[in-house]
Parts: C-alpha cells; sequence; structure tokens
C-alpha cells in the first residue's frame, strides 16, 4: 500500500491518496477538505485516478472537496457513514455555516450502515465505527498493510473535539477503546489532523486515554 497525504485549507486537513502498489494508476480518497485544488493538481501530477472517496466524518473541512473530485473524475464513488450522510446535504450539519460560506454536495453513492470491508481500487478496508466526534465517525483499517485512517477521533497525543452537535466525549473515549487501542501496537494511524503516530505510542502516552 501507498499512502500520499497532501495537506489541504486553512484547518490543514489531511486528505489520504492511498494506492494497492506504488505504480498503481487507481486510487481512493480519504477526506478531500477545503482547497482541493492543491488534491487536484496532487492527483494529476501523479497521473492517478481516484475510484472512491472515503470520507471518515461529515464536517466540512474533510467533505468540502467532494464535488471538486465528482467534477474531475466522473464516476468516483463516495462512501459515508448512514449517521452522518445527511451533513453532505445540510450546511449546518457539516459546520460550514459557522465559516460564513455553504458548502453542500450531493448525497453519497455508497451509505454505510454496519461495520465490513470496503474496497475500491484494489485498496481493502474494514470499516470501523467510531462516534464521539461525530455520530458517523468511522476509521478505515488495514490489517493487512498495519495502518488505520482514524480521521478526527484520535491524533498524536489527543483525541478529536467533543463539543460541535452530535460530539460526546464519553462516547468517543469508548469508540477508542473499544475500536483502536485494540489493534496492534505497530499500526500506523493516520489522523485527520496532524503527524501520523502508532496505536502503541497511544496507548503508551496520550494523556487521554492513560489510565488514573
Amino acid at each position: 500500500m501507498k499512502v500520499d497525504t497532501v495537506v489541504l485549507g486553512d484547518f490543514e486537513t489531511n486528505c489520504y491518496v492511498v494506492r494497492a502498489q506504488a505504480e498503481a494508476a487507481d486510487c481512493v480518497v480519504i477526506d478531500p477538505g477545503l482547497a482541493a485544488e492543491e488534491l487536484l493538481a496532487f492527483l494529476e501530477a501523479q497521473g492517478a485516478r481516484p475510484a472512491a472517496v472515503l470520507l471518515t466524518h461529515g464536517h466540512v473541512d474533510h467533505i468540502a472537496g467532494v464535488e471538486a473530485v465528482r467534477g474531475r473524475y466522473p464516476g468516483v464513488v463516495t462512501v459515508v457513514h448512514a449517521a452522518d450522510a445527511a451533513a453532505l446535504e445540510n450546511p449546518v450539519a457539516n459546520l460550514s455555516m459557522m465559516l460564513g460560506r455553504a458548502v453542500t454536495a450531493r448525497p453519497a453513492e455508497v451509505v454505510v450502515k454496519e461495520e465490513g470491508p470496503v474496497e475500491y481500487a484494489g485498496v481493502r478496508f474494514d470499516v470501523l465505527h467510531t462516534p464521539g466526534h461525530t455520530a458517523g465517525g468511522v476509521c478505515f483499517y488495514s490489517a493487512q498493510a498495519g495502518v488505520v485512517f482514524a480521521g478526527d477521533a484520535l491524533f498524536a497525543g489527543s483525541i478529536g473535539r467533543t463539543d460541535f452537535p452530535g460530539g460526546n466525549y464519553g462516547q468517543l473515549i469508548e469508540s477508542i477503546r473499544g475500536k483502536l487501542l485494540v489493534l496492534p501496537d505497530e499500526t500506523v494511524v493516520y489522523p485527520g489532523h496532524g503527524p501520523a503516530t502508532t496505536i502503541g505510542q497511544e496507548r503508551r502516552s496520550n494523556q487521554y486515554l492513560i489510565d488514573r
């Protein structure tokens, strides 16, 4: 698996371009956020063709580039959890109104209702439902590659905010402990913002997760 990171917009959202092999052209895009022109330029320079857009949750800094990718690559499939699906069309729910602009996108082609595998462009993930930052927050885990794309659930040394509508601190901690900290220590965590980390590092040192 080849993972490239494109940092997008004022919120410095990590958008990931994932390919099954380094030489592959087909790819998946995880969380195309604000300032998506940088993502499109990267894809063009790499000769990459997105087969799917995978969304970890429905906040504007993770979904704002969905329509830009759809416009450039007709036929791309957008995947979101059912509990966050409405945020694509609702600028209040996706928080874009807080920025003074209404960002919307057409409904997702694939709405995930249960945990399980998804596969596009030869890239296979298990969808882990990790509510707490949003009701429909998910992580995308590949046991074979030893990586998990954690969205805004888990960061290096921190966790996602829970003070937005739909957020729940206790639920997020439960999600992280039950779905992420059970993964192997060496699993690389690719978060929605900031540097990558590992499950073992966060288990040992994340102030929100250390048993006291």
